[in-house]
């Protein structure tokens, strides 16, 4: 009997703290003028997923917790895991040149550009510009791929270094990188509501993008694949990555997962400047870092047009939090949330070095 009352107690605390922080998303997304959020908190071994809003402000359709949000920028840590997957076969290298795998056409002329390795492509230290020329589009793949410094002398976010890290990837296989992503993190890890690209069949329930709480914006439908922003996928989804992948180091080698969530170079506000803020978030390989008075954090956000997303996780104590939101004004609340979930007492350098924007 007091077993059973014990137990009775934990549940009905359970749903109170619940029901708090449900509220308290709902207050966040409606400060920031967010349509819709889905947010999953993984701590002590207890996962809470809360949802709020809607998918659409033109309609009545709520945000459930498997409607599927872009996952932006998260897409680069999917591809930095695939490539250390393939890397555990001995399909690619870390600091062989990647022209060495794959002639680049967008490279004919650059010949700082053939020196280009995995290493750099991860650490954002390639020297190209995030994006150069009208990503996606025809003339975007026409368009010359320049230097701005020698690769590997500084950091420079970069998109374009994702790309052709995918490009090579898909040379080595002989499979597209959707295909390679789908065999070697979706299906294993059982991210059952996730895609590289648009998939009518798999995604029913989905969120639009916004400009603010009240304008929604077109549906944009991937027809193709991208390793730095074309992930469609669910908060519950890749909080199922980041607490297999980058928790527990699943599908991966001891040391290979320890080669790719350590520190592997320093990051920078501004091109060639290292400021006091920089020490505190450097780059791992395919993601970012967060030394704080609570310990070592992953993070990274992402940002496409009408969505914003992010994650942060402590591989040491296994929390993590998991956050997607479905409007352009997404980017603040992610401090938001940490400061609701997350200990209090700890500096979260992850928004406050740029204001979560890497780029």
């Amino acid at each position: 009997m007091k077993l059973k009352l014990f137990f009775l107690t934990i549940v009905a605390l359970w749903s109170l703290t619940t029901l708090a922080q449900e509220k308290r998303l709902a207050t966040i997304a409606q400060e920031y003028g967010l349509p819709g959020m889905q947010v999953v908190h993984v701590k002590k071994g207890k996962q809470r997923s809360l949802v709020y809003g809607k998918k659409n402000t033109d309609s009545t359709a709520l945000i459930t917790e498997h409607t599927v949000f872009q996952a932006a920028s998260l897409t680069k840590v999917i591809t930095a895991y695939t490539f250390f997957r393939l890397y555990d076969q001995g399909l690619i290298k870390l600091d062989q040149p990647l022209a060495s795998y794959f002639t680049y056409s967008r490279l004919a002329n650059n010949v700082a550009g053939k020196l280009v390795t995995a290493r750099m492509v991860l650490t954002h230290r390639t020297g190209f510009l995030n994006w150069e020329g009208p990503v996606g589009s025809a003339a975007w793949y026409q368009t010359p791929l320049n230097n701005q410094f020698e690769p590997g002398a500084q950091y420079k976010y970069s998109g374009e270094g994702f790309y052709y890290l995918q490009l090579v990837m898909e040379k080595v296989t002989g499979k597209s990188f959707r295909e390679l992503v789908q065999q070697e993190v979706l299906d294993p890890l059982g991210m059952k509501n996730s895609d590289m690209q648009w998939n009518d069949e798999k995604f029913k329930d989905f969120s639009y993008g916004h400009y603010d709480a009240k304008k929604v914006r077109r549906l944009a439908k991937w027809s193709y694949t991208n390793a730095a922003y074309t992930l469609y996928t669910t908060a519950t989804d890749y909080t199922k990555f980041v607490q297999q992948a980058l928790v527990l180091g699943k599908g991966l080698k001891p040391k290979t997962y320890q080669l790719m969530v350590n520190k592997a170079n320093e990051a920078q506000k501004e091109v060639g400047v290292l400021s006091e803020d920089d020490k505190h978030v450097p780059v791992a390989l395919g993601m970012r870092i967060q030394y704080n008075e609570t310990g070592t954090w992953l993070w990274h956000t992402g940002s496409n047009p009408g969505f914003r997303c992010f994650f942060i996780v402590n591989p040491k104590t296994k929390e993590s939090l998991v956050g997607f939101s479905n409007a352009d004004s997404g980017m603040p609340a992610f401090n938001a949330l940490m400061e609701a979930f997350l200990a209090k007492g700890q500096t979260f350098w992850a928004y406050k070095w740029r204001n979560g924007e890497l780029d």
